[in-house]
């Protein structure tokens, strides 16, 4: 898959991109329901930018957290909507042809319960075979080592897209092992599980196709 590239006149192209997590991989089951104006190049990739992911909580998960009387609240500058919490897109690079490769965010989520806090921030979104988002775990925001955090679940995948833009909606995360295990640990509780539905993404950004070098 690829991975960011640090050169290739990105700032050049998008000097201050702005992008989530969740998004994510266009599988070939998944249909568009719009198709953009002309095809890009198969050596070409896609930058995304001027764009955020927002994740809807799952009732389930909220109703959970509540009862373990753990709060969840974004960090900036990720922000919370009627829609759900965004975290605004700081650079993403796609492949064309498959749409491979990684999207960046900034802000996060910090979990809390009296004086104990987790945060889980600067999220990844890398798409590939089997696509993930991973972030730092850590007492502040940005602080601590990186880990898979949630599983995307594809299978309701939603793609629209035209001149310029893309949105893909419909995907689902689910807790990790890992993650699961570090906020049973900060929270003293066996409640956090592999799988848990945490909620649904919508990643949607404007785009930029760039020849390949």
């Amino acid at each position: 898959m690829r991975r960011l590239r640090s050169a290739r006149g990105l700032a050049a192209v998008v000097a201050a991109a702005a992008l989530a997590a969740l998004a994510l991989t266009l599988v070939p089951a998944a249909q568009a329901t719009k198709a953009p104006p002309a095809a890009a190049p198969a050596d070409a990739d896609v930058l995304l930018y001027r764009g955020a992911t927002t994740v809807a909580l799952d009732p389930g998960a909220a109703a959970a957290l509540t009862s373990l009387g753990v709060s969840v609240a974004p960090t900036r500058p990720a922000y919370a909507s009627k829609a759900g919490i965004s975290f605004p897109i700081t650079l993403g690079v796609v492949d064309a042809a498959d749409l491979t490769g990684q999207i960046r965010h900034a802000g996060g989520l910090v979990f809390a319960k009296g004086k104990t806090r987790v945060y889980l921030s600067r999220y990844f979104i890398d798409i590939d075979d089997s696509p993930a988002l991973s972030g730092k775990v850590g007492t502040a925001p940005g602080t601590g080592d990186r880990a898979e955090l949630f599983s995307l679940d594809l299978s309701a995948l939603k793609i629209e897209s035209g001149y310029g833009w893309i949105r893909l909606s419909g995907v689902t995360l689910k807790l990790t092992a890992g993650a699961a295990a570090a906020l049973n640990g900060a929270f003293g509780t066996d409640a956090f599980t592999e799988g848990l539905v945490i909620g649904t993404a919508t990643v949607k950004a404007r785009t930029w196709t760039v020849p390949a070098s």
